[in-house]
């Protein structure tokens, strides 16, 4: 790639950011200053938009014994960004793209990445351990006195830059709003994943699902798409069938305690004469992928299985059953080559095919990351975001949503509409051009145009977000009154905050524009 044709002022050189660090195994996550290292042959410098966390971060935070338990680290594995520069041998990337990093490895090039029969890496997949992929144990983190920072799944998203393998980056449409694009760096990917390409959901087939956190809806939502007839979500908690499960198509919900008695693949097969033609486990335990193979039809019943089981424990399998045409396997990231299959994924969202709106619940600021530990702990999400959009460097705003469907009260799903990827960096360079450019207007309208942020007692709405959109919404009058309606950033400035926020606010806004009291200083 001609690294000429887009160039970063940091190109080459270490950046200073923001970074949430674990420090010590299930201690609070301490937001410091970092130092990212510019990227080495063959890696990727990224802007993280938006994070999220899910229960392998969780589980990571926990793990104080092993190999994988050192620190300090950086987790996060779920995101999307824009690539701020590049190294060395790096085709097909350049900067400005948005790319999602993803834990499973696509190299391309070994027999396994070739062959059309599943999404193993032989180069990569077996090592786990390592901080860079092709460089071992080097780390491109370092804390506040020079010291290496350990990365996380080869993503290590808790920041606002990271530097991650070309093996492990997917270049996707930039027409994608950010909170929806990082849900197919690993969740939605892996359940929709399982129900297209290694289970194959035909129209009109049944399907039960053992587990209705993130991944389980996942593979509901791809049943759904799917056409399947009959869906069954079996989970302790009803609120994941009566709040979220119907939106993905589930029909039937069975709750293992009140099944008395009788087995859950005894109850699955009354349901359905027999048994289900595709059944998920989703949670990794044991018992429940046991449960999960009787539950499917004798000749032709298939399942997948998708939990971790962390103690590596055996499954007692009837070998009479696999006689007579039953079938069980397992799979990493929904058997998808991520490089081939994602850009699929965003592409069916895109033409309204896939759903992704339920997923979403919590927002919030990147500095309440603890919170959304504690609400992924107690069960009180399904999959918790951390959205960082970055329109003004280096003013990074960072916040954390998240999606929640466990144990306890349903949170709200958040309303407000994000605006495209493209739409937020083209936003973003068109409006350092006009702080950059003071000669193509007088010194009194540059200075009437800089960026300012929301007053930090803004009380309409609350959400950072919202004060967010505010400041867009200031700025934007003070473009139109500097250089007009017609100029191509007034155009940008309303297209950008009207795609933010809810028309009853911009209603509300303007009212009070036009009586004297709307809350800041035009």
């Amino acid at each position: 790639m001609d690294k000429t044709s887009s160039i970063s002022i940091h190109e080459g050189k270490p950046i200073r950011c923001k970074a949430a660090l674990c420090k010590k195994a299930g201690e609070a996550l301490v937001i410091e200053e970092i130092q990212v290292d510019p990227p080495q042959a063959y890696e990727v410098r990224i802007k993280i938009l938006c994070t999220s966390l899910c229960h392998t971060d969780v589980t990571f935070w926990k793990l104080d014994w092993g190999p994988l338990a050192r620190f300090p680290k950086i987790l996060g594995h779920e995101a999307v960004g824009v690539v701020e520069s590049i190294g060395d041998h790096v085709n097909g990337f350049k900067q400005g793209d948005v790319v999602l990093p993803v834990f499973h490895p696509h190299c391309e090039e070994c027999r396994d990445c070739k062959s059309p029969k599943s999404n193993w890496c032989s180069r990569y997949c077996d090592d786990f351990f390592s901080n860079t992929r092709r460089y071992g144990m080097d780390s491109r983190f370092k804390d506040s006195s020079g010291e290496d920072i350990y990365h996380f799944l080869f993503v290590s998203s808790f920041t606002e830059y990271t530097v991650v393998d070309i093996a492990h980056l997917v270049k996707i449409s930039p027409e994608i709003p950010v909170e929806k694009a990082a849900l197919l760096s690993c969740c939605v990917s892996s359940g929709v994943g399982a129900a297209w390409k290694v289970a194959d959901v035909e129209e009109g087939s049944t399907v039960a699902i053992f587990g209705l956190g993130g991944v389980g809806l996942a593979v509901a939502e791809g049943a759904r798409v799917r056409g399947a007839a009959k869906i069954i979500g079996v989970d302790l908690n009803p609120d994941k069938f009566e709040i979220v499960g119907k939106r993905f198509g589930i029909t039937d919900f069975v709750n293992p305690a009140l099944s008395g008695e009788k087995k859950i693949s005894q109850v699955i097969k009354e349901m359905t004469e027999g048994g289900v033609d595709y059944s998920f486990e989703c949670i990794g335990i044991t018992s429940l992928m046991e449960e999960a193979f009787n539950s499917t039809r004798t000749g032709s019943g298939k399942t997948v299985i998708l939990g971790m089981e962390k103690q590596m424990l055996p499954i007692s399998l009837g070998s009479h059953d696999l006689l007579r045409g039953r079938t069980i396997c397992g799979t990493l990231f929904g058997g998808l080559k991520p490089k081939v299959d994602i850009p699929i994924l965003v592409d069916s969202y895109l033409k309204r095919e896939l759903n992704l709106n339920g997923f979403i619940t919590h927002e919030l600021s990147f500095e309440e990351i603890n919170k959304a530990f504690d609400l992924l702990v107690k069960g009180e999400t399904i999959r918790c975001f951390s959205s960082v959009v970055v329109l003004s460097p280096p003013e990074h705003s960072l916040s954390l949503l998240r999606s929640s469907s466990l144990s306890g009260p349903m949170a709200k799903a958040a309303s407000a509409q994000t605006p495209s990827l493209s739409e937020q960096y083209h936003l973003e360079n068109e409006v350092k051009q006009v702080k950059e450019s003071p000669e193509e207007s007088n010194d009194e309208v540059a200075d009437e145009i800089t960026l300012e942020t929301a007053p930090a007692d803004f009380r309409f709405p609350t959400t950072n977000q919202t004060r967010h959109c505010f400041t867009r919404y200031i700025e934007y009058h003070r473009c139109v009154a500097a250089k007009g309606d017609d100029a191509p950033e007034c155009d940008k400035f309303a297209k950008f905050y009207r795609s933010l926020c809810p028309s009853e606010w911009v209603d509300r806004w303007n009212e009070q524009r036009e009586n004297g009291t709307f809350p800041g200083p035009l």
